[in-house]
């Protein structure tokens, strides 16, 4: 049996110094699952959904649990290489592409995160009725923020924690629940604990498995 788990930072578990007690790993100890965990520190939604196609190209998982990150971040192709780019820093670009980075801070406005929130959720939408296809049980949870201005809001079947509720994203879950963060918001052994408590109530009451 084996649990996929892919998403930025929050999902790889930055902030907690024992793998074994990431929510992935905690999640995998509950249901006795093999952990393969393709989550990366900075990484964007397109990465997460290029590398979960990828993985699933060869392979059945018997739940897939991802984390979405925020909207802003991009992926950039270069060379036959991918690289994540975010407002706060990038995946060590190389010089051809620092000042189309540099571009690319200054233009991010309200504006651009509303469009990038509506295309990402098209996206998102359509890995999810893949999963169906493949009657891979999954749940996706946003990290950070809920979707922006999205007027075809879907029905995900309890496969999506309250995408369009803020509080019911991972960071603000715990943050409403006095969980303290580090500098880079990432939350320690405790938060990983809460919130693999609670999507092992979540997997269970919505009888995922």
């Amino acid at each position: 049996m084996i649990l996929y788990v892919n998403g930025d930072s929050h999902s790889y578990g930055n902030n907690v110094k024992d793998r074994t007690k990431t929510f992935a790993n905690l999640l995998s100890q509950a249901f006795d699952f093999k952990l393969v965990n393709s989550a990366k520190s900075g990484a964007s939604n397109d990465s997460i959904i290029r590398t979960t196609c990828n993985y699933l190209a060869n392979n059945q998982p018997d739940l897939v649990i991802i984390g979405w990150s925020t909207w802003e971040r991009e992926e950039w192709k270069h060379q036959g290489q991918f690289y994540d780019v975010n407002s706060s820093g990038h995946d060590r670009l190389p010089e051809l592409l620092i000042t189309k980075y540099k571009h690319w801070v200054t233009e991010q406005t309200p504006e651009t995160l509303i469009e990038k929130s509506q295309q990402i959720h098209k996206k998102i939408y359509k890995l999810h009725c893949e999963l169906i296809e493949k009657q891979i049980p999954h749940v996706f949870f946003n990290c950070m923020y809920n979707f922006f201005e999205i007027k075809n809001q879907h029905d995900w079947n309890n496969s999506y924690v309250d995408p369009y509720e803020n509080d019911s994203s991972y960071y603000w879950y715990l943050k409403n629940r006095n969980f303290v963060t580090d500098d880079w918001y990432h939350f320690g052994e405790d938060g990983h604990r809460a919130w693999a408590d609670f999507l092992i109530g979540y997997i269970k009451e919505n009888k995922l498995l």
